[in-house]
C-alpha cells in the first residue's frame, strides 16, 4: 500500500515539474496566456468544483498544476431496523487526491479509510471487524465544456481500477468501472447533473466478478457565495441479484473560502436493498 502511494507521489511531482517547465507562450483553452507556465494563475482559476458530496460526480476537471483533496471525514451506514442480520459500518477519512495534468484531464487516487463493521443477528453475539480498505486509481477527461461554468453543457468520462489492498475490509479482488457525468448549468446558480456508470465488481464469497449499473440524477442551487444545497436520486442495479438499491441524498454545502468546502447530509433509503447513511465531508484545493 505504501509503495503504491510513493509511486503516485513521484508521478504527481514529475507531472507538476513538467508543467512548470512549459514554454512561456503557452495558452489556456479560453485564450488567456499563462505567463511562464501552464499552471493557472490564481486570478484565472476555475471555481472550486468537487466530485462530492453525492454519487453524481462533476464533469469538470481541476486546473493543471493544482491538487485537490476531498474526504469523507465521517460516514455512518446502517441497515434498516427490521433487517436481519443488522449491520453498521463506520468509515473514517475516505480520501481522494485529484491532480490536474492538463486543461481537460486529471488523475485521481482513492484511499479507502479505516473501516469498522459490526453485524449482529437476533439472539446472537455481535461480530466486529476493522481495518483499512482498498486503493483505486482513476483518470477523468473532459470532452465538452469545463471552463468557469460559463458553458451550459459539460460532459466527461472517468475510468478507474480498484486494487485489492485492503485485505479483510477490502473487496478481495480487482474492480473496474467507467462513469459518464453530465452537467447542465442553468441561470441563477442552478445546476442539473446526471451520471451513467457501469462497474465490474467482485464478490468475495463467490470469488467471481459481476456487473453493476449505477445511474443517478442530481440538482443543486447556490444561494450566495457561501451556501448551496443539493438533492440527488441515486440507484444501483445488481445484475447478479437482479435487484435495485435506490436512495435520495440531500444536504447543505458550505463554501468556507474560494478553495475550501464543507458539506454534510443524509442518504435516505427508498428500497429494501439500500442502506441509510449520514456523512460529513471536506474539500480543499491547493
Amino acid at each position: 500500500m505504501f509503495k503504491l502511494l510513493r509511486v503516485f507521489t513521484i508521478f504527481c511531482f514529475v507531472s507538476g515539474t513538467a508543467y512548470a517547465q512549459a514554454p512561456a507562450d503557452s495558452t489556456r483553452r479560453d485564450g488567456q496566456v499563462a505567463s511562464g507556465s501552464d499552471e493557472a494563475p490564481a486570478q484565472q482559476l476555475r471555481p472550486l468544483n468537487a466530485d462530492r458530496p453525492g454519487v453524481t460526480e462533476s464533469p469538470n476537471t481541476i486546473d493543471p498544476g493544482h491538487v485537490q483533496f476531498e474526504t469523507d471525514l465521517l460516514r455512518l451506514t446502517n441497515t434498516k431496523p427490521r433487517q436481519d442480520p443488522r449491520g453498521r459500518t463506520l468509515r473514517l477519512n475516505a480520501l481522494v487526491i485529484r491532480v490536474g495534468v492538463s486543461d481537460k484531464t486529471e488523475v485521481q487516487v482513492f484511499i479507502d479509510p479505516y473501516i469498522v463493521e459490526k453485524e449482529w443477528e437476533q439472539g446472537a453475539p455481535m461480530k466486529r471487524t476493522a481495518g483499512f480498505g482498498d486503493i483505486a486509481f482513476r483518470v477523468k477527461h473532459n470532452f465538452i465544456g469545463d471552463d468557469d461554468e460559463k458553458e451550459p453543457l459539460v460532459v466527461a468520462a472517468i475510468g478507474f481500477v480498484r486494487l485489492p489492498t485492503g485485505k479483510q475490509e477490502g473487496t478481495g479482488g480487482y474492480e473496474y468501472g467507467i462513469l459518464v457525468p453530465v452537467t447542465y448549468n442553468l441561470p441563477q446558480e442552478w445546476h442539473v447533473s446526471a451520471q451513467a456508470a457501469s462497474f465490474l465488481s467482485y464478490d468475495r464469497e463467490k470469488e467471481k466478478h459481476f456487473v453493476e449499473l449505477a445511474p443517478s440524477l442530481a440538482i443543486d442551487h447556490g444561494f450566495n457565495d457561501w451556501l448551496a444545497v443539493f438533492a440527488e436520486l441515486a440507484t444501483r442495479y445488481d445484475v447478479k441479484e437482479k435487484q435495485w438499491a435506490s436512495a435520495i441524498n440531500l444536504g447543505p454545502i458550505f463554501h468556507l473560502g474560494k478553495r475550501v468546502q464543507l458539506d454534510f447530509g443524509r442518504h435516505l433509503a427508498l428500497t429494501r436493498a439500500a442502506d441509510r447513511e449520514y456523512f460529513l465531508g471536506f474539500v480543499i484545493e491547493r
